[in-house]
């Protein structure tokens, strides 16, 4: 039986596709660099904000610019997270079931710290997470399993218990590497190809077939 379930944020609660675009790409325009349009961030997401931004600066990555991208970046999403980003229909009642249900529900994402329980909040204000965790410094970004371990073990569910929910094959090597099953949702950025090659446990389609998952 299910007792915990742990979302990935980008790409499974939220489509926040358009406001991450919008912002890397001012930041990229800002210094005469190479801008890219929406449909290929979908690939740049999922491994944390230093990994988008080295693959948007390609060739010219270093360091050094990397680091003022990543500033401007920063600052920019803070007042404009919200601008595009939209909860994913349905979400929102699966949330109120699995509260309904004494499911605990929880987010481990590698988005940075800040932006999480910001965005997540706006969405919905109506449900309380459990826990709610971006990267942080000390601790290695997805698909390293150390976050979600660390979190189980301070609630005390077994891994058995546990499902993740993610729409990448980041989060499938890091449910899989921590010992737990996942799920991943092909509503998301990456699609079911990527997923069932990653090695998923279940691929949903919807949030119905989702929900469906959880109950078995």
């Amino acid at each position: 039986m299910i007792k915990l379930v742990v979302f990935d944020l980008d790409g499974t609660l939220a489509d926040t596709l358009a406001d991450l675009a919008a912002s890397v790409n001012q930041a990229l325009r800002k210094r005469g660099l190479k801008t890219y349009p929406d449909e290929d961030y979908k690939h740049f997401v999922g491994n944390g904000v230093d990994n988008m931004i080295r693959q948007t600066l390609a060739d010219r990555y270093t360091p050094e610019l990397a680091a003022e991208v990543k500033e401007d970046f920063s600052t920019y999403y803070a007042g404009h997270s919200m601008d595009y980003t939209a909860a994913y229909p349905g979400i929102a009642e699966l949330l109120k079931k699995l509260s309904d249900s004494g499911i605990m529900t929880a987010v481990i994402s590698n988005k940075p710290d800040p932006f999480v329980p910001h965005i997540l909040g706006t969405l919905y204000p109506d449900h309380r997470f459990s826990y709610l965790s971006g990267q942080k410094p000390g601790i290695p970004r997805k698909p390293d399993p150390a976050s979600l371990l660390l979190y189980l073990d301070s609630v005390g569910i077994a891994k058995e218990d546990t499902l993740y929910v993610g729409d990448s094959d980041v989060d499938v090597k890091y449910a899989h590497a921590a010992g737990v099953k996942v799920c991943g949702v092909s509503w998301g950025f990456r699609g079911a190809d990527e997923l069932r090659e990653a090695g998923a446990d279940r691929i949903a389609d919807t949030v119905g077939e989702l929900a469906e998952v959880i109950d078995e």
